[in-house]
């Protein structure tokens, strides 16, 4: 408990977090992790799938963390950055279209073709 409140004391926003998993999950995130950004990643992955200390185990051996940030390292910022410009993009074009008075699935294609 000593190390429980000394890990996670000095971060008052992870406190909605911890009352939300068992105290078995607790015991398996600070034995098994060294760094705080993990410790937080797990948590919130507990409370999201709702994993029992089984699952949790089973994500904790299978380097769950390391995998996500490797991952997230590989791709460059403007990769991750392109779905989300498209798609703010086309809710753009549907908006003013539809608030222009034309309808959002018109063609575009000329009349004259």
């Amino acid at each position: 408990m000593k190390q429980f409140y000394e890990t996670y004391e000095p971060f008052p926003n992870l406190s909605a977090l911890l009352r939300e998993i068992s105290w078995t999950n607790h015991t398996l995130i600070l034995g098994k992790t060294q760094t705080i950004e993990e410790k937080e990643f797990y948590l919130r992955l507990t409370v999201k799938e709702k994993y029992s200390s089984r699952q949790l185990e089973r994500q904790l051996n299978s380097a769950v963390f390391e995998r996500v940030m490797l991952a997230n390292k590989k791709l460059s910022p403007v990769v991750s950055e392109l779905p989300q410009l498209f798609v703010n993009n086309f809710k753009d074009q549907l908006f003013l279209k539809k608030y222009k008075g034309v309808s959002p699935y018109a063609s575009t294609i000329p009349a004259f073709i």
